[in-house]
């Protein structure tokens, strides 16, 4: 379950590969006339990032999550706190 994101992250690649030929096919089929265009390029890379989210986000998470705890370990080691001072 530790390099479940790792793994994810690595199958992004391929998924995003397939979502690109999916998009180009889609572009083709729907609208061949558009197929010559720098319109199939754009929709084809859309559709392979929304292909690929599902697989970066848990790697993003993870390291987001890193992230502010570090930054919450800095905090109490400072002595700093959120709270306004008591008037």
């Amino acid at each position: 379950m530790r390099y479940l994101p790792n793994i994810l992250l690595v199958l992004s690649l391929p998924a995003g590969l397939l979502g690109y030929a999916l998009g180009v096919f889609l572009v083709e089929t729907l609208a061949p006339s558009l197929s010559d265009g720098i319109i199939v390029l754009f929709v084809a890379l859309f559709v392979a990032g929304l292909c690929m989210v599902p697989f970066v986000i848990p790697f993003i998470d993870r390291k987001a999550k890193q992230d502010l705890a570090a930054y919450r370990a800095q905090q109490e080691a400072n002595g700093d706190t959120d709270e306004p001072p008591a008037s």
